[in-house]
């Protein structure tokens, strides 16, 4: 997608009232019951030919990531890595598009243990937003345990608000990072990386465009 269709599509949610996703929020039933579905590696999702997405390779904001840092204590690089499902082949160089939250060896998010999210109050974004994501014209729903409980109107309201900012949110960030990538950005030339992969590359994440080299903490 172009700059200018994703302006546009921000331009059209900026003025689309939030109550108009209550109901599709409602009729799902949603409550969350942490069951760690979510955070589990429970199936794939094939982005492009030969990527294979974990169901639970989540992207995040630099801004989630800090408010995690805030929260644990932690380093940023012990709560992130660079998305290596998302990546371009430059010549020599590899860009990777954005981060990911870590995973353990078992595939499962590194702060879900003894069956519970340990970062609750500082989890990402989409994270807040599951199961519901912004379609074409109403709010599409996956899979989820949740979906068999009875949510409240005002907590339908609170996620249609929710989920609004971060699709706006998200929007904003493709466009940054279109920006920094230029016309090497094309679906065609999207990678995976192995995630024993070695070696240095760069990971633009629309603030900023860094150096890692992965191996060392994956």
């Amino acid at each position: 997608m172009d700059i200018t269709s994703l302006r546009n599509r921000i331009e059209c949610l900026i003025h689309m009232d939030s109550e108009v996703l209550i109901q599709d929020i409602l009729n799902s039933g949603f409550s969350c019951v942490r069951c760690g579905w979510c955070c589990r590696e429970n199936f794939n999702i094939n982005i492009a030919q030969d990527i294979l997405r974990p169901s639970n390779a989540i992207s995040v904001f630099p801004d989630d990531i800090r408010c995690i840092i805030r929260g644990t204590g932690m380093q940023w690089d012990e709560i992130a890595q660079p998305d290596i499902y998302s990546c371009l082949l430059d010549g020599d160089n590899i860009w990777v598009i954005g981060w990911i939250l870590r995973r353990n060896d078992a595939g499962d998010c590194i702060f879900y243990r003894n069956s519970t999210c340990t970062i609750y109050r500082w989890r990402p974004m989409i994270c807040r937003c599951y199961p519901f994501f912004m379609g074409d014209k109403s709010v599409d729903i996956m899979h989820c345990k949740g979906l068999v409980n009875k949510i409240t109107k005002e907590s339908a309201a609170e996620m249609g608000k929710l989920l609004k900012r971060y699709e706006i949110k998200k929007l904003r960030s493709y466009i940054r990072i279109i920006e920094q990538i230029g016309d090497r950005l094309k679906i065609a030339n999207l990678r995976m990386l192995p995630r024993e992969y070695s070696s240095e590359v760069f990971v633009c994440d629309g603030e900023a465009i860094s150096r890692r080299c992965l191996g060392i903490h994956n």
